[in-house]
């Protein structure tokens, strides 16, 4: 922290265990601090609820078959349900796939055939496309935030087991992490970023950027996404409060920044800014 900084720190010493997430639920509800997790310009919820939200669901895709090491694409536009719908694969051990919106179905049909996915997280308004893509691949189950047909609600992953057992995705027994697929001349390429990667990552942004309880940090379609993982999960372990918003260009970006008051954006590389100003 910087000599002339005179924010609080927030319970210093913890670290993710078993996934960028693990531990956070209870890390939260310990302190007094309220941080949020929210659209940008969309109503809050607490991040302790955020973070309870990922371990719960995360149980719940053990109890759908999900196993450590599966791969689960996510389509979704940026926002809060991307987010969690990452860091709950991630939980439970498995790989994040982010399906790029701008790609055709032909594309994505080929990344998810060749990384052998079985089931995609999606946001209700693209459940047609993940049905769609669902009967081209080896998709078997389309779990969308939100109610829309043929599909299994999000909802029903955060129910308790019926008889009180599942896995504990604390435990921290597996590697996880983020696929990232594309298609080429030469056919699919992908680059892993595993969990050891995301947590080296973790503690340099953490360390980097001094994070408190007293940041707000914006996360934007700008940066790749497990940067935006990283830094979200260092916000969030942090104590600060994260928004997080779908555009890419500079100016909607730094009037999110600016709106919410923020002192940390995620593009064009996570970095301080003036609070009011859109540049650091």
């Amino acid at each position: 922290m910087r000599a002339d900084d005179d924010r609080p720190p927030f319970l210093g010493g913890a670290a993710p265990v078993g996934s960028l997430t693990g531990g956070l639920w209870a890390r939260l509800r310990r302190t007094e601090a309220r941080p949020t997790v929210s659209a940008a310009g969309g109503p809050a919820v607490e991040a302790a609820a955020f973070a309870a939200t990922v371990e719960r669901a995360a149980a719940g895709l053990g109890r759908r078959g999900m196993c450590p090491d599966d791969i689960i694409g996510v389509l979704a536009p940026v926002g809060p349900d991307r987010l969690t719908a990452v860091y709950t694969v991630m939980a439970m051990g498995g790989l994040a796939l982010p399906l790029d919106l701008d790609s055709d179905l032909e594309t994505i049909t080929e990344i998810l055939t060749t990384v052998d996915a079985r089931m995609i997280l999606v946001t209700a308004p693209l459940a047609g496309i993940a049905r769609e893509l669902a009967d081209r691949s080896r998709v078997r189950q389309v779990v969308a935030f939100g109610e829309a047909p043929e599909t299994t609600p999000f909802s029903e992953l955060l129910q308790p087991s019926p008889d009180g057992s599942g896995y504990d995705p604390a435990r921290g027994l597996f590697d996880n992490g983020i696929l990232d697929c594309s298609a080429a001349e030469a056919g699919i390429e992908s680059t892993l970023h595993g969990h050891r990667e995301l947590l080296r990552r973790f503690h340099a942004v953490s360390h980097e950027l001094a994070l408190t309880c007293r940041d707000t940090v914006v996360l934007d379609s700008a940066c790749d996404e497990s940067e935006r993982a990283v830094l979200g999960a260092a916000a969030l372990w942090a104590g600060a409060s994260v928004v997080i918003t779908s555009a890419e260009d500079e100016d909607e970006i730094a009037a999110v920044v600016e709106a919410h008051a923020a002192t940390v954006r995620s593009s064009p590389a996570p970095q301080r800014v003036a609070v009011g100003h859109a540049a650091g």
